[in-house]
């Protein structure tokens, strides 16, 4: 694999024999090209918040959270774009991923630019509800939020009828940005389009089942993230999907483990919880024996294929109230235990960020579920900007493999 000469690279180790995976990195990092040539409005759009009526809309679907964030503070390390997000008006508790996006945003340095900014209101970040409103303001571009119910079985008949409308009123807006007339159709197309990423992530995820893992921690994390955007071509991220899949399935075939795997036996790691900027802790967890074997970061954009059968606007709204990330904190470690299950794991880590909401005041409760209903060891960190808390992550999780890999 080849890669540009950019500093956060340097700092990382990659698999240089899996050739499939340049064009996962190209995808993404050629994506503000494509955009240009495109000709299409882009959407801003948070990590979370599903894609599928951006793309009937006929616009791109655009992530600042993760984009902008990867490239400008962990490829490119330019972490003073945390001051430039305090200048917009940002409170300094936000988390870094937020801090990141909003100072390139309001510095005019973001990766691609943004016509329309649309987002989900769910219960879980009141953070991403303020950045958005900020960067709109600063761009001068319109601004549409929708929500989404928290999940409660007894009133999923209110909830369904609520986010079917919703749904509606999004379509209206979007086909108001864009021209073009959404139709079922076209709803129905794009959740086709969708479904084949979420299958292929399905498809990668169940790879890492096996005994053989064929691909290395920080590759398969990047490989998922892209699944909140699409890279801004879905036909060209399924092609890029399968073919690592291809390779990978090879790999396993001919018993021939990713390169950065340094243990016989090494012990299997399951990923909880929010994102890390810090990037080193994947190529970390291998160089002490350990290999990931699942991550639930983005498993709420592809933990089951959209029914296909149904009415579409109907059947994407029910995979919307149903996504794991949109249940109550007990009920959403409840739903992604059976997907921990499978992935075979010795070990689970959760991964907190400095200023995040993703599970506030539920950290016990979610070490605790864990232990009582798949027995495993817990280990908890916290990251926040890359390279600032490296040294205590390598430690921690140094120790945590080296207890466990007896």
């Amino acid at each position: 694999m080849n890669l540009p000469n950019l500093p956060g690279f340097e700092r990382l180790s990659f698999d240089t024999e899996l050739k499939s995976f340049n064009g996962i990195m190209s995808l993404f990092l050629n994506s503000s090209d494509r955009v240009k040539a495109s000709g299409k409005k882009v959407v801003a759009k948070s990590p979370l918040t599903p894609v599928d009526p951006i793309y009937a809309a006929g616009a791109l679907a655009y992530d600042p959270y993760t984009n902008e964030t990867i490239v400008n503070s962990v490829i490119n390390e330019n972490y003073n774009l945390t001051g430039e997000a305090l200048d917009a008006g940002l409170n300094s508790d936000f988390n870094p991923w937020n801090l990141i996006m909003l100072g390139s945003v309001f510095s005019g340095k973001n990766n691609v630019p943004i016509d329309v900014y649309s987002t989900a209101c769910g219960c879980w970040d009141d953070q991403i509800k303020k950045c958005w409103q900020i960067m709109a303001e600063v761009d001068n571009s319109p601004l549409y939020f929708w929500e989404i119910p928290r999940f409660e079985s007894e009133a999923e008949k209110w909830a369904l009828d609520f986010l079917t409308k919703e749904l509606e009123h999004l379509l209206d807006f979007l086909a108001s940005q864009t021209g073009k007339k959404i139709t079922d159709e076209a709803i129905g197309d794009a959740i086709r389009r969708g479904n084949l990423l979420r299958q292929d992530l399905l498809d990668l995820t169940r790879l890492l089942q096996s005994s053989i893992i064929p691909i290395p921690a920080l590759e398969f994390y990047i490989a998922q993230l892209l699944i909140s955007d699409y890279a801004q071509d879905p036909e060209a991220l399924h092609n890029q999907y399968r073919q690592l899949i291809g390779e990978l399935e090879e790999r396993v075939k001919q018993g021939v483990a990713a390169p950065g795997i340094t243990s016989d036996k090494p012990t299997r790691i399951y990923l909880m919880g929010d994102e890390t900027q810090e990037f080193q802790l994947f190529n970390v967890i291998e160089q002490y024996g350990g290999t990931l074997v699942g991550c639930d970061s983005r498993l709420s954009l592809y933990y089951e294929p959209i029914k296909e059968s149904d009415s579409a606007i109907d059947a994407l709204a029910r995979w919307i109230w149903n996504m794991p990330h949109n249940l109550p904190t007990a009920d959403r470690v409840k739903a992604t235990i059976p997907y921990i299950k499978q992935q075979k794991p010795d070990a689970v880590i959760i991964s907190n960020v400095v200023g995040s909401r993703n599970l506030p005041g539920a950290e016990r409760l979610v070490r605790d579920m864990i232990r009582e209903e798949l027995s495993l060891p817990v280990l908890s960190i916290e990251t926040s900007l890359p390279l600032e808390d490296i040294e205590k992550v390598d430690y921690q999780i140094r120790a945590f493999i080296e207890m466990n890999a007896y």
